[in-house]
């Protein structure tokens, strides 16, 4: 009996993440998923911070009010205003206590050590009040979160200069298949892995891959390989019912005890997922590199994701902008995102990488799916494609 895409992401989320974790300095953190919170330390602002280049004045007084001190961002006022005085000031620099600040275009300019205010004036304007941001002790970055150029930026805030963050699993690609990168007339190009390499490099690790033909021995001698060095060994081809379809016989042979084989989807029903008993992983995506698109998805990105202690991917929901129907098995479809939804794509098969490519999304329909254009779907985009950033089919 087949396994539900929903039961194998439920048993994906029930794998433990890898208990190993190091401290980087926040210049090299950049894609790591973060172990340990970050919390702010001291107020922010941390004091009250002018927000306009212009006149701190204290009131009651105007409209003109005699300039004592210039203070630039980085330097304090010791002083305290009397009313009806005022000093120069520039953005970013702490406001003297009791002032509010008039911008610059709001007043004559303070020439002769006077400045004139030409509007009206309100207590407390154009100032961040110390700790309205944030105050100290508030998490700002919670455990699983994949640091981002503005993630780290949050941490420098904070006044992080390093963070805790997971170890990264240590992967190895096998691609498999007498077919796959030959030079006879039954020949295929291999486009898994350049894929599955670009793919893990999104996610910031580093896929060495090697490729044996469909030969007992030479498999089991790159998986004791890959499984001695490596957390997730991922394995294209060799998941099927046929004779030379050997990944998960062998799996079993190296102690790696079936998490699920095959699935309840289309493309990628044959996808394999052992584990065995000291973390070690096997993921076998099926050959054809359409379903290896939806396997890495769906299932790959899924596993990768819990070993690094991160939540699932959140969810996109897009309106369809045609109808699109599914039969038996959940259905992920290539998609192109627009500005309206998401469009199908019309494609042959598991195979057709070519209109796969076209699209930068899969839609997601569960069995029996009959929807009609503006249905809100389920949407997985690929990594590294941003919206728009598709390839051109011609046909």
């Amino acid at each position: 009996m087949l396994t539900t895409v929903h039961e194998a992401l439920a048993r994906l989320a029930a794998v433990s993440p890898l208990n190993r974790t190091e401290v980087l300095p926040l210049d090299a953190a950049l894609g790591r998923v973060l172990a340990e919170p970050v919390c702010l330390e001291g107020d922010q602002p941390p004091f009250d911070r002018v927000t306009m280049d212009g006149f701190a004045v204290r009131l009651p007084g105007g409209p003109s009010f005699r300039i004592v001190a210039e203070i630039a961002a980085g330097q304090t006022f010791s002083g305290t205003l009397a009313p009806g005085e005022a000093v120069r000031i520039m953005t970013g620099a702490p406001a003297p206590q009791g002032t509010t600040v008039v911008p610059l275009e709001a007043t004559d300019g303070g020439p002769q050590g006077v400045v004139t205010v030409t509007g009206p004036v309100a207590p407390g304007r154009n100032i961040a009040w110390r700790g309205e941001d944030g105050r100290t002790g508030t998490i700002l970055l919670t455990p699983g979160t994949r640091l981002a150029p503005v993630t780290l930026a949050l941490a420098a805030l904070a006044g992080a200069h390093q963070v805790i963050v997971h170890q990264q699993p240590r992967l190895a690609l096998i691609t498999t298949g007498d077919e796959v990168g030959g030079t006879g007339s039954a020949a295929i190009r291999d486009s898994n892995g350049p894929y599955l390499t670009a793919f893990a490099a999104s996610l910031g690790l580093a896929l060495p891959k090697t490729h044996v033909t469909d030969d007992g021995v030479a498999l089991r001698a790159a998986l004791a390989r890959a499984l001695e060095v490596s957390d997730v060994v991922i394995t294209t081809g060799g998941v099927g019912p046929g004779d030379k379809d050997l990944v998960p016989r062998l799996a079993t042979t190296f102690g790696l005890m079936p998490i699920f084989h095959q699935v309840a989807m289309q493309p990628g029903k044959p996808v394999f997922v052992g584990h065995r008993s000291d973390g070690k992983f096997l993921v076998g995506l099926p050959g054809n590199p359409v379903s290896v698109l939806a396997t890495s998805l769906v299932i790959l990105d899924a596993l990768l994701r819990r070993l690094q202690g991160q939540s699932p991917r959140p969810i996109l929901r897009l309106p369809l902008t045609a109808p699109a129907h599914s039969k038996g098995r959940h259905l992920y479809l290539p998609g192109r995102r627009t500005a309206e939804g998401i469009t199908p794509i019309a494609w042959n098969g598991s195979g057709d990488l070519i209109a796969a490519a076209a699209g930068d999304a899969l839609i997601s329909l569960p069995p029996e799916a009959d929807l009609a254009a503006g249905d809100l779907v389920e949407v997985l985009p690929y990594l590294g494609s941003d919206l728009g950033e598709v390839g051109r089919m011609s046909r």
